[in-house]
């Protein structure tokens, strides 16, 4: 999908032609809140609420982007803004820490032509297979973005014309503030002009819960930032690579930040790091670093664990390999390890 014009104009689009991909993401978070957090759809829509004055002060155009979807999808606005707090409204009001997305990714600058690599598995329900899609975005006066992203989300994982790309490791937590949801500040930092840009505006507005973004740009700078709503934790590469699963790993972190991980994430990001070790990053050897299945089926490459309680089973859904200094990348949808369809991405 390639839309261009304003924010409106760009939602009503993504609605439309995302229709039934969005009736799938609305069926699957229905059925989360309800199993994870006990919560019906009136109550999520409640929730959701809470977020509308801070993205209405910080960014009011993507409330715009995200009536269009609305008017496109002909479904209620509030239930947009669900799915974009539904990091906020399914990972945090659960009556104990929940599993989140269960993602594996890196950051690596070649050592000898200096090109900057982002590259991630996201896993989660197996339902929202069905709901993912990839957009182009050309809104005025903002940098043209490429992302992939569940329907009816307005920001997830992806790059744009600067060479700015993220990627996105969820965290356990039950910590929750009315700031800007997690996919809302992934949208504005693929709307930055750079690492140090994107960290800026982070610190500046605050994210309302916990999660780890992995920040990059075509000039070779790389940041991961472990944000909260009582501040956030930036750590900087090491030999050119900086690996990140789902649990907190900056030495200083805000008072009172917790998480909750679960012990494949510790066992995922020690097998990344010495994978990425050993290798110069080409869209060949990042593929094959999350195509890795030690300690499966809780491997990088996630496959459905059936001894894991059924409200807790996810797999990889999608693969994504960027090259920040070409703004090129390569998406796959499946499990790498399957060998799906490798789809070119570029601006």
């Amino acid at each position: 999908m390639d839309v261009r014009g304003t924010h409106f104009e760009i939602g009503e689009a993504h609605g439309r032609q995302a229709a039934s991909e969005i009736a799938v993401s609305l069926a699957t978070y229905r059925r989360m809140f309800q199993d994870m957090a006990g919560l019906d759809w009136d109550t999520a829509r409640y929730e959701a609420e809470r977020f509308k004055a801070a993205i209405e002060h910080v960014c009011p155009e993507l409330l715009e982007e995200m009536a269009g979807i609305a008017q496109g999808a002909d479904i209620d606005p509030l239930d947009v803004l669900v799915l974009n707090a539904r990091s906020e409204i399914a990972l945090t009001h659960a009556g104990g820490p929940i599993q989140p997305d269960g993602c594996s990714a890196l950051s690596q600058r070649d050592s000898t032509s200096g090109a900057q690599w982002l590259a991630q598995n996201w896993d989660w329900k197996a339902s929202q297979r069905d709901a993912l899609i990839c957009m182009t975005l050309r809104a005025p006066d903002k940098p043209a973005i490429t992302m992939v992203t569940e329907a009816g989300i307005i920001g997830k994982i992806g790059f744009n014309e600067h060479g700015v790309g993220v990627c996105l490791n969820a965290l356990r937590s039950q910590i929750c503030k009315p700031k800007l949801p997690i996919h809302i500040m992934l949208r504005r930092v693929l709307e930055s002009d750079g690492v140090e840009h994107a960290l800026d505006m982070i610190d500046e507005v605050g994210v309302a819960s916990p999660a780890h973004f992995l920040i990059a740009d075509g000039s070779g700078q790389a940041a991961g930032v472990e944000v909260s709503p009582m501040g956030d934790s930036a750590m900087t590469p090491r030999h050119g690579r900086l690996c990140h699963t789902n649990h907190l790993i900056a030495r200083h972190l805000p008072p009172g930040l917790e998480d909750f991980p679960r012990e494949d994430s510790f066992t995922r990001l020690e097998r990344l790091r010495a994978l990425v070790a050993d290798s110069e990053p080409s869209f060949e050897s990042l593929r094959a670093h999350l195509s890795d299945e030690q300690g499966a089926p809780d491997a990088i490459n996630r496959r459905e664990n059936p001894d894991t309680p059924e409200g807790e089973r996810m797999e990889t859904l999608f693969t994504i390999v960027m090259n920040l200094s070409e703004k090129r990348a390569e998406l796959s949808l499946g499990k790498p390890a399957d060998h799906p369809e490798i789809i070119t991405l570029s601006l």
